[in-house]
């Protein structure tokens, strides 16, 4: 794979402005996004073993799962086939078009995490890959909502990059797309201090090597 086009900035935050941006970015280029960063082999590879394998570890088997920043279905398609009872959400009308083609009879619905609906302890697991798109500042806000929604003894798996600054920009679609960066004792005494028991982590590379690491984990309510 090419070095992906991608600049440091020395923001402390995601603006309002570059997250408009950025789900504009995913709204034309949505097709492209599936294809190169979603769909390809070696990136469902990569997804079945740093990512699926673990949350299905302890997650309950068969149960309700809520896929927080669902993209383009991939990861919604993957957990259905290990028998959970899955809804998508996401923040892109373009990826949730993709997500609807590629995963016939998915439940997908558009709207923002950092204001769900749903009532306290509708699901046994909460999967969310990848929420570099939501600002630091409301990360604790929607995490605890997580833990909210979760049932008891509930199963949260979080990824989120890696890196020295707050903010980093790639431009490799056409458009730009704005992402928040984490150190590692960042993510977990941001967990800790809400209440969730971290019980797996692990770091793991990019599809493309040139990119921040990613930092995954697997909590329990």
């Amino acid at each position: 794979m090419k070095k992906t086009p991608h600049r440091f900035l020395p923001d402390d935050d995601l603006s309002e402005n570059q997250i408009y941006i950025t789900i504009q970015t995913f709204d034309r280029f949505a097709i492209d996004y599936s294809e190169r960063w979603e769909w390809n082999p070696h990136t469902i590879r990569e997804v079945k073993k740093f990512n699926i394998a673990p949350f299905t570890k302890y997650a309950k088997k068969e149960g309700s799962v809520l896929i927080a920043g669902c993209q383009s279905g991939r990861d919604y398609s993957l957990l259905s086939k290990e028998g959970y009872s899955c809804l998508g959400v996401g923040f892109s009308f373009g990826l949730l078009t993709e997500a609807i083609k590629r995963v016939p009879g998915g439940h997908f619905v558009q709207l923002d995490l950092r204001g769900l609906p749903f009532l306290p302890e509708s699901y046994d697991g909460i999967y969310a890959d990848d929420l570099t798109t939501i600002p630091k500042r409301d990360m604790k806000d929607v995490l605890r909502d997580f833990q909210i929604f979760l049932k008891p003894n509930g199963v949260l798996y979080l990824s989120l990059h890696l890196g020295k600054g707050n903010v980093f920009v790639m431009e490799d679609l056409g458009g730009k797309r704005y992402l928040t960066l984490y150190k590692k004792q960042e993510i977990v005494h941001m967990m800790q201090g809400i209440g969730f028991k971290i019980v797996w982590s692990e770091e793991s590379p990019h599809t493309d090597p040139s990119l921040p690491k990613w930092f995954s984990l697997v909590a329990k309510k």
